[in-house]
């Protein structure tokens, strides 16, 4: 049995074997036939390796015209390639490897592996590839963040305390060609219409000295994102009061007191602004001793702001304040006595001048003398008390214009006709009153001894041992004052 399969075997043994070489041959043939070797293009980023290489030296470096992607050819059969996409390759250039060809352009070589399939089932083009980069100084920097607002809070109120919460500092690297142009870095947070503090995460914004913002494209920040808060609080338009220390010079009075501004707005805590009616300028800071001309200066106002508020304007912390100082002049005006009001004349009684004028003396500032009349003074006299008979009755006067006033009492005769005399009860004590500029009048009472009067109407009765006391000026803190 065995020798008869053996020499079934052995027959024709050649041509057995050639038969089996051309079965596989003609397999081959037919696989290659159904699913050939094909070869095919691709394109996949390339990501950089050993970076600090560069930074090391102190450059920096980016791909030549922005471009990272390479493209290489790649050999499998039908099958397999029909499988593959440019997400199966990984392409990586080592810094470390860059090098320098013979026209000065620097290139780095690209390593290009798959991990989808092995080597012998996948060929990746042999040819060595290259991806050229651009190298320049690198610059490092850090620059504090400055927090600020965009935008309009709603009425009533202001912003206040306005910061970056934790860090402030921004580390950036990047190109020195782009770093050397950054002058500041702001946090900018949005508060349109808010009336309560605000926080967001805003992104940090680079700017060059112009204003410019910056492209940060190119650049590595420590922060991507920085927090910022605003605090936003109430107003109030406040007064501010001035006042001064000392007197001027003899034969000098202070007219008046300029500012630049009369109110400010602050800012604060609702309870706070509550308690807050006035800014007071110390009187120590404006010293007005010996002055014989105006004063002026500038106040910083920050250091007298009520505690918990602060001006809602920076531009008003700084006023400008002028004490303006004349010398005294005076000047003797002829009044006549029908522009005087009676008041105080008893009904059924009447009465009659005993002059047709009266002089009354009058001192101020230099300025306003000038232009004074007599049409610029009314006055009045009161008979209220007084009997029929001859008196003399002291003027009331008032002067219509500033920084000026009576010197001395002025008195005018008079003559009260009645059907019967009464008891005299007028008083004709002379007091002398030197009243404020555009109030001053002068008032008096006292009992009238008919001796004092000359005889018969129409004559300018005259005292001439009351006479006139010399009135002083008292220029106390700013303010003009008469005893």
């Amino acid at each position: 049995m065995l020798k008869k399969l053996g020499k079934k075997i052995t027959n024709n043994f050649g041509l057995k074997i050639l038969a089996a070489l051309f079965a596989v041959a003609l397999w081959i043939v037919v696989v290659n036939i159904d699913d050939p070797l094909k070869t095919k293009t691709y394109t996949t980023s390339v990501i950089p390796i050993n970076e600090d290489y560069i930074t090391d030296q102190g450059k920096y470096y980016e791909w030549l015209d922005g471009n990272n992607t390479i493209t290489f050819k790649v050999s499998a059969i039908r099958s397999i390639m029909a499988k593959l996409t440019n997400s199966d390759f990984t392409a990586t250039a080592d810094m470390e490897k860059i090098e320098c060809d013979e026209d000065g352009n620097y290139r780095v070589p690209v390593t290009i592996t798959t991990s989808k399939y092995s080597s012998s089932d996948v060929t990746i083009s042999s040819k060595q590839l290259y991806l050229e980069v651009a190298l320049e100084d690198l610059g490092i920097c850090q620059k504090a963040i400055t927090a600020t607002t965009r935008g309009n809070v709603a009425d009533g109120c202001a912003i206040g305390d306005v910061q970056i919460v934790g860090s402030n500092v921004l580390k950036i690297s990047g190109p020195s060609s782009i770093v050397s142009q950054i002058d500041t870095v702001a946090a900018v947070i949005n508060v349109e219409g808010m009336s309560s503090d605000v926080t967001d995460s805003v992104v940090p914004v680079l700017y060059d000295v112009d204003g410019n913002v910056i492209n940060t494209a190119k650049l590595k920040l420590s922060l991507s994102t920085v927090t910022i808060s605003a605090q936003i609080l109430n107003t109030k338009d406040v007064a501010v009061e001035i006042s001064t220390t000392g007197k001027v010079a003899d034969g000098y009075v202070v007219t008046g007191i300029e500012s630049s501004l009369d109110n400010v707005r602050v800012k604060g805590e609702s309870g706070v602004l509550n308690t807050v009616n006035k800014i007071t300028i110390p009187s120590e800071v404006l010293d007005i001793t010996d002055l014989t001309e105006d004063l002026e200066t500038t106040v910083d106002i920050t250091s007298y702001l009520p505690s918990g508020t602060s001006l809602v304007l920076k531009t008003d912390a700084k006023i400008d304040i002028k004490v303006k100082v004349e010398p005294i002049a005076t000047k003797t005006l002829e009044l006549p006595v029908t522009e005087l009001a009676i008041e105080g004349l008893r009904d059924g009684y009447t009465m009659q001048y005993g002059q047709d004028m009266f002089v009354v003396e009058v001192g101020g500032a230099e300025s306003t003398m000038s232009g004074l009349t007599a049409k610029d003074i009314t006055g009045a006299i009161s008979l209220s008390g007084f009997g029929t008979g001859e008196h003399q009755v002291d003027v009331n006067l008032t002067i219509g214009k500033e920084n000026c006033w009576i010197d001395g009492s002025v008195r005018v005769a008079v003559v009260v006709f009645g059907e019967e005399p009464i008891e005299d009860t007028g008083t004709e004590e002379n007091v002398q009153t030197q009243q404020p500029a555009g109030n001053a009048t002068t008032e008096s009472s006292g009992a009238t001894d008919t001796a004092d009067v000359m005889n018969g109407v129409g004559n300018t009765a005259t005292d001439s041992s009351e006479k006139q006391e010399e009135t002083g000026t008292n220029q106390d803190e700013g303010t003009t004052q008469t005893p």
